[in-house]
């Protein structure tokens, strides 16, 4: 049997805005002995039941209520479920659901409240660049490249003194002797005594064998201390090509610095002198 009951689906409270809660209420006619089974109400983009359908049965009256959430401003209108009742007899009753009716206000304020946009600013005025600095720049630098280039060309490389040579030379020698490495120590030892002799005699090449080297010095050098030249330059080999002590190569440093500043002064007494003389020996 199915039957239609009075449609007094009532709204609590009244007004109410989205997302509030909202207690839809009926009332029906039953006796005390009828049992009822409501339906759940179906979910929707606008309604959303908050929990189980509850049923209250108030003597004669059966109290239906369903709890539920609206988000949808103005008058909404509800499909509610059908309503089942069972009766003692045997016999069954589907009351239909009807439509409630709830007003639901909105959140926000009357209107458009969203302020208008603003006019697109002006655009922003760019400052004028010229590129007649970075021109005169690397013209200056170019200039002052090739002229620099000129000059070095015409001056040519100078030439360094046999005491920077020196100097340069031994400066790692204690390094190297302090750290084992006594076959190099005694190579620079003897490179520096052969250049500083191929710079006062261009005859006597540094390249020269030590023999050949001390053929053309008692040739064209007799002036020098030929025999000290001989005896550095013989151990000199013997510490490149055989054991050596650390002491040993110490005291040969010694006397290629020594022989290197007589060397030295002798050249420059024979530039002041004209024809090459070796500055005569201390005590001599």
């Amino acid at each position: 049997m199915t039957g239609q009951g009075p449609a007094t689906w009532a709204a609590a409270p009244a007004s109410v805005t989205v997302g509030d809660t909202v207690y839809l209420t009926r009332t029906l006619p039953a006796s005390p002995q009828v049992r009822v089974r409501p339906q759940p109400l179906a979910s929707t983009a606008v309604v959303e039941p908050l929990a189980d359908p509850v049923v209250e049965l108030l003597g004669d009256v059966l109290v239906l209520r369903y709890a539920v959430a609206v988000f949808e401003p103005g008058v909404q209108r509800i499909a509610m479920p059908q309503v089942e009742l069972f009766y003692p007899d045997g016999n069954t009753e589907t009351v239909l659901g009807d439509t409630a009716l709830v007003r639901v206000r909105s959140v926000l304020p009357p209107g458009d409240s969203v302020p208008p946009p603003r006019t697109s600013l002006a655009p922003l005025p760019r400052p004028r660049r010229s590129g007649t600095a970075a021109v005169m720049l690397v013209s200056l630098v170019v200039a002052g490249t090739g002229a620099w280039v000129i000059v070095r060309k015409r001056v040519g490389p100078r030439l360094r003194p046999l005491e920077a040579i020196a100097s340069a030379v031994t400066a790692p020698l204690r390094a190297w002797v302090e750290a084992g490495e006594l076959r190099a120590a005694a190579a620079a030892l003897a490179d520096q005594l052969r250049r500083t002799i191929a710079g006062l005699e261009p005859g006597a090449e540094a390249g020269l064998p030590t023999e050949a080297l001390l053929a053309v010095l008692r040739r064209r050098c007799p002036g020098w201390p030929l025999a000290e030249i001989e005896d550095v330059l013989h151990a000199l080999e013997r510490a490149r090509f055989a054991p050596a002590v650390p002491h040993d190569v110490l005291s040969l440093a010694e006397q290629v610095g020594m022989l290197t500043e007589r060397l030295g002064r002798a050249e420059r007494v024979a530039a002041r002198a004209g024809p090459f003389e070796v500055a005569p020996e201390e005590g001599a």
